[in-house]
């Protein structure tokens, strides 16, 4: 039976742990069973004329949840050269946005095509961001990534796996049986434009409204044990 699956609420399967990068090159995709979302432009009407479509997938291990995503058209490109610059300001980036259900505290990441990775962990919704990030920045690596870039199928394609204990490590009566997810893209065009899109249902372009994040339940939830993440 296929997970149950709206814009709204999705029941993430539990599944085997899975080699990201081994699991790029399958024919098949996503590489195990999954929830399924898709990129779109909430907040409009209608989709602007560049956008370019998208999915993504969640499951879960004992300790994880495994992202999955195929972004249809290449990447353009960034010029970030360093872990925890502004990437959503240096071109295309997937940026996965977490919150423990009944959590204050919230966790974004964001990939770049070249591997480059951002990582944000704000105390609250609503935690001001009109000063800068600088403050939210979490430089211990808090997750495992691998991608590719498929020039003949016109795709790009990330593998994720986020060990669910540092983010639970402070949330001592949440056990991460459920969560509000968002799945976002800034999709760049040759002349410094971009696109926005998100799995959420937005009502304004703004990846932050927590309120309008789907909802992700795993049954059973997680330990607390916190699995490094290999380097």
């Amino acid at each position: 039976m296929a997970p149950e699956c709206s814009a709204w609420s999705l029941t993430v399967p539990r599944v085997a742990e899975i080699d990201l990068a081994a699991a790029l090159s399958l024919p098949g995709w996503p590489p195990t069973a999954a929830a399924t979302l898709a990129l779109h432009q909430g907040w409009s009407p209608k989709a602007e004329a560049e956008f370019r479509a998208g999915q993504v997938w969640l499951a879960a291990t004992r300790d994880a949840l495994l992202v999955f995503a195929e972004l249809s058209g290449l990447p353009r490109g960034t010029t970030a050269t360093a872990d925890h610059e502004r990437l959503w300001e240096r071109g295309d980036v997937f940026e996965i946005f977490l919150q423990a259900f009944d959590a204050g505290e919230y966790f974004e990441f964001q990939i770049a095509p070249n591997g480059c990775l951002l990582q944000l962990h704000y105390p609250e919704a609503g935690a001001p961001r009109n000063a800068g990030i600088e403050r939210y920045v979490r430089r211990d690596r808090l997750l495992d990534a691998a991608q590719a870039i498929n020039l003949g199928a016109n795709y790009w394609r990330l593998a994720v796996r986020v060990p669910t204990g540092p983010l639970l490590r402070e949330q001592l009566r949440i056990s991460g049986a459920e969560w509000r997810v968002a799945f976002c893209r800034y999709d760049y065009r040759d002349d410094g434009r971009f696109d926005l899109s998100s799995t959420a249902a937005l009502t304004r372009a703004d990846f932050h409204r927590i309120g309008e994040w789907s909802r992700a339940s795993v049954p059973g939830g997680f330990s607390r044990s916190v699995t490094p993440t290999p380097p």
